[in-house]
């Protein structure tokens, strides 16, 4: 009887784990369910479905700075 009640809790605990997800902040991950585009979960405490959805993409959001190089420009005068 114990056995049998410590291998429902194992089970419910994985299950629980693979249902919670927490997604950062200044993120997005993608949720596929089966194989195709179900959604996007946005920051914060996210439940999907175990073993049916997976994350597929993790996306961040967070601006990233280009280095531009100097341009030399030549303009020309009006005088009007």
């Amino acid at each position: 009887m114990l056995e049998t009640a410590l291998i429902i809790l194992v089970i419910a605990i994985v299950f629980t784990v693979q249902a919670v997800k927490v997604v950062p902040q200044q993120s997005a991950w993608v949720l596929e369910r089966l194989g195709k585009y179900h959604g996007t979960l946005t920051a914060g405490l996210n439940i999907v479905l175990p073993f049916i959805d997976r994350v597929s993409y993790k996306h961040s959001l967070k601006e990233v700075p280009l280095d531009v190089p100097s341009q030399v420009c030549i303009t020309k005068v009006l005088r009007g």
